[in-house]
C-alpha cells in the first residue's frame, strides 16, 4: 500500500538477505506472505506481520508530534509568565527614567523577584538622595539669607558710592544661591499630567507681548489639541531659560514646536553669536560659562541655564540638542521630548 512505509523497508531487507525470494505480498496488513524457490519446488511462507515489523509504526510519529506540540504550548505559557514580570520591571524603569513613578510589585521566578526588589531599592535610594540634596541646599540657602540680609542693612548705612561695589557682590552671592536652588529643585517641577503643549507656547507668547520682547512664537496646525504627559511647570521653566538666553545674547528670537512620529520638539532660535560646535557639549554642563562664544558681560547667570534645561529634558526621558539656526544664523536649541 502507498502509506505502508515500514512495508517498503521490510521488502528491501528481505530481498537483500534472501535473494531466493520470488515475490512478497503485503496486501493484508496483519499477514506477510512470500514465495521462495527451493530444490523441491516453490514454497509459500505466511507469518504474522508483527513478527517482522511493528504493527503500528506511525504511532511513534504521532506521539512525537503530539508531545512536541504539547511541550511547545507548555514552554510558551511558562516563558510568557516568566517574561511578564520582566516586561513590567522594564516598563517601570523606563517610566522612572522619564520622571514618572509607577506601581511595581516583584513577581515571577526567584531571580526575577530578586532583580525587581533590587530595582525598587535603587529607586528608593535615588529618591532619598534627591530629597536629601534638595533639603540640604534649601537649608544652606536659608542659613545664608540671614547674613546676606545683615550685610544689606549694613551697606544701606554707608555712602552709595562706597557701598555700590559691595552691594553688587551681595547681589552676585544672592544670584549664586538662587541658581544653586534652581538646579537642585529641578525635580520639583510639578506632577506629570496630560498637557496641550500649545497652551505653554501661548503663555510664553502672552508674556513676551506684555514686556515687549522681540520673540516670535510659531504653533503648527499639525497635532492641534493633542496632549502628552509632561510636567508643564518644568517645561515652561526650561523654555523660559532658552528664550531668556536667546534674547540676552541676540536681538530677536523664535520659538516653534514640531510634532514628530515619536517625539515632540521645542525649537528656540536666535540671531546671536551662537556656540562653536566643539563647545556645545561643555555648554550643557553645570556652572559652565563660555567665552568668547557667549559674551559674559551681557550674562547675569552662574552657568546653570542650559544645565537646568538639559536636566529637565532628561527628567522627561528626552534630551537637549544644540546646533546652528539655518534661518537666523545664531544658536538653535532643541528640547526633544518623547511622545
Amino acid at each position: 500500500r502507498i502509506l505502508d512505509l515500514s512495508g517498503r523497508v521490510m521488502i528491501a531487507e528481505l530481498r537483500a538477505d534472501m535473494p531466493e525470494i520470488r515475490a512478497i505480498d503485503l496486501q493484508d496488513l496483519r499477514t506477510v506472505r512470500f514465495w521462495i524457490d527451493q530444490p523441491l519446488g516453490r514454497i509459500m511462507v505466511s507469518l504474522p506481520r508483527d513478527r517482522v515489523s511493528a504493527s503500528n509504526p506511525h504511532q511513534l510519529l504521532v506521539i512525537m508530534v503530539v508531545m512536541g506540540g504539547l511541550m511547545t504550548v507548555v514552554s510558551y505559557l511558562f516563558l510568557r509568565n516568566q517574561l511578564r514580570p520582566i516586561r513590567r520591571m522594564a516598563h517601570a524603569a523606563s517610566e522612572y527614567g522619564k520622571g514618572r513613578i509607577v506601581p511595581f510589585n516583584p513577581t515571577g521566578a526567584t531571580e526575577v523577584r530578586i532583580a525587581g526588589a533590587a530595582f525598587l531599592d535603587m529607586r528608593n535610594r535615588i529618591e532619598r538622595q534627591t530629597q536629601s540634596r534638595t533639603m540640604m541646599l534649601s537649608g544652606i540657602s536659608h542659613d545664608l539669607r540671614t547674613p546676606l540680609t545683615r550685610l544689606r542693612l549694613g551697606l544701606s548705612l554707608l555712602d552709595d558710592a562706597e557701598a555700590a561695589p559691595m552691594v553688587r557682590d551681595v547681589e552676585d552671592m544672592q544670584g549664586l544661591i538662587d541658581g544653586f536652588l534652581d538646579f537642585a529643585r529641578i525635580e520639583a517641577g510639578g506632577e506629570v499630567v496630560l498637557t496641550d503643549p500649545k497652551d505653554i507656547l501661548d503663555g510664553i507668547a502672552a508674556d513676551a507681548r506684555r514686556i515687549s520682547q522681540s520673540l516670535t512664537v510659531v504653533c503648527p496646525q499639525e497635532g492641534a489639541g493633542e496632549q502628552i504627559k509632561l510636567r508643564p511647570m518644568a517645561i515652561r521653566r526650561a523654555l523660559d531659560n532658552l528664550v531668556g538666553n536667546a534674547l540676552r545674547y541676540g536681538s530677536s528670537a523664535r520659538l516653534s514646536m514640531v510634532w514628530g512620529e515619536k517625539s515632540l520638539r521645542f525649537v528656540v532660535e536666535d540671531d546671536g553669536p551662537g556656540i562653536p560646535t566643539d563647545q556645545r557639549d561643555e555648554a550643557t554642563k553645570p556652572f559652565t560659562r563660555l567665552d568668547p562664544a557667549r559674551n559674559q558681560d551681557r550674562g547675569t547667570g552662574v552657568g546653570l541655564g542650559l544645565a537646568i534645561v538639559s536636566e529637565i529634558a532628561r527628567l522627561h526621558g528626552g534630551s537637549l540638542r544644540l546646533g546652528e539656526s539655518p534661518d537666523m544664523g545664531g544658536l538653535m536649541a532643541e528640547l526633544i521630548l518623547p511622545r
